[in-house]
């Protein structure tokens, strides 16, 4: 029986080409995708009735953690000289993702098809991502997989950890306003109209704040799905605006403008295009391939259309230093840094450096701007439920008086 495919190629003029197809198994469909003078980017097996697995979409997904600790464990017993499918058979029992466990044993078919590594992994993008089939590529052609698995595992780990520090220092704001926010609503929807009522039963004045924050909390109660539609409405309008070209490109123009997150944003985007980069060329994947698949991870629309650019510059013959000077998200330091690289021939080590100091500049900054926000957002919480308060006070006074 044959299964159908799509698959992702590209024709010896660098040309991406997608198309449908039907094999015995993967190798075979391979083998006829080679046949046409295409290279496999990308291939997968199409479900014949299109169901979702259910245990896909209660499962975790596969991260840069797990994916770390693999190639750790896979460069260590590859380097000891135990077999790959051996190797593949351990790192299968060791495994507690689901996925990753399921997609490893597929992996491990294919190879017994006679498949190669790279290729089998090809068949999982949503697993494997381009960077890591990529890197092992390279280590299988250059007979250096387990020197790769390590760099591969290095690499994946320092981005997991960065983007870790990240979210931790973002932890207590984001658990700030989320509590304030539940705190207002709350105050508005149920406590501010018992005093009201009670303001009214007495026939004592009520102050404007009084009257302002009462009738927000009467729309509130009673118009909460229209605020609910109106916040939805955003969200989808949000993610239908980043589908388009010209969308993404204002998106990450706008981020990289911010006054206090851009800098930020910056420096990771640097970071990861540099270590990523730094990474592949390393490992002696080509340049032109390394530049597509660090387009597919930059992460920013405006690094991509400049990494395009280095892409057309590079087969005209010309560098990659001078359409990221261009691009305005690199500063001097960098683009210099990366040209003397060029013409050393050591870009791949000074690219390295290059990463290694802007991580660096990213935790501080994250440090910093968690030392800022905290004292920002205690404030202006504590300022938006003061007035609350003062609100409902102000009347109280207005009551004492008025039963003196």
């Amino acid at each position: 029986m044959l299964t159908k495919y799509v698959y992702k190629a590209r024709s010896k003029g660098g040309k991406l080409v997608t198309g449908k197809l039907e094999a015995k198994n993967r190798h075979k469909a391979i083998e006829l995708i080679r046949k046409r003078e295409l290279f496999v980017v990308e291939i997968r097996e199409v479900s014949a009735r299109g169901f979702i697995n259910p245990v896909d979409i209660f499962s975790k997904k596969v991260g840069a953690r797990e994916l770390a600790l693999m190639c750790h464990q896979f460069a260590a017993m590859t380097q000891v000289g135990i077999p790959m499918l051996q190797c593949l058979s351990i790192l299968i029992q060791q495994c507690n993702n689901s996925i990753l466990k399921r997609t490893l044993k597929k992996v491990t078919e294919n190879l017994e098809e006679g498949m190669s590594l790279a290729d089998s992994l090809k068949a999982y993008p949503k697993v494997f991502p381009p960077l890591f089939i990529s890197m092992v590529e390279s280590g299988e052609v250059s007979g250096m997989l387990d020197q790769v698995l390590k760099r591969l595992a290095l690499n994946m780990q320092r981005e997991y950890e960065l983007v870790e520090k990240i979210k931790s220092a973002m932890t207590y704001p984001a658990a700030v306003v989320a509590v304030a926010v539940v705190s207002v609503v709350t105050l508005l929807m149920f406590v501010i109209p018992k005093f009201v009522l009670l303001l009214n039963s007495m026939m004592a004045p009520v102050p404007f704040t009084t009257r302002l924050i009462v009738r927000l909390g009467e729309i509130l109660k009673d118009y909460w799905y229209i605020v609910v539609l109106l916040f939805t409405g955003i969200v989808v309008g949000y993610k239908w605006a980043i589908t388009t070209e010209r969308g993404r490109m204002i998106k990450d123009k706008i981020a990289l403008k911010l006054p206090v997150f851009g800098p930020l944003i910056r420096g990771m985007i640097i970071s990861r295009f540099c270590r990523s980069l730094g990474a592949l060329l390393k490992s002696g994947v080509p340049v032109l391939q390394s530049l597509d698949v660090v387009k597919n991870i930059a992460g920013n629309h405006v690094v991509v259309k400049s990494i395009k650019e280095m892409e057309s510059s590079i087969k005209k013959g010309g560098g990659i230093s001078i359409p990221l000077q261009k691009s305005g998200v690199f500063p001097p330091m960098v683009t210099s840094m990366i040209a003397v690289g060029e013409e050393t021939g050591a870009i791949d080590a000074l690219l390295e450096k290059i990463a290694d100091f802007y991580e660096r500049e990213v935790e501080e900054w994250v440090a910093r701007l968690s030392s800022l926000l905290e004292p920002v957002l205690i404030v202006g919480v504590g300022g938006i439920i003061g007035f609350i308060i003062l609100s409902v006070i102000l009347p109280m006074f207005s009551i004492m008086n008025y039963v003196k």
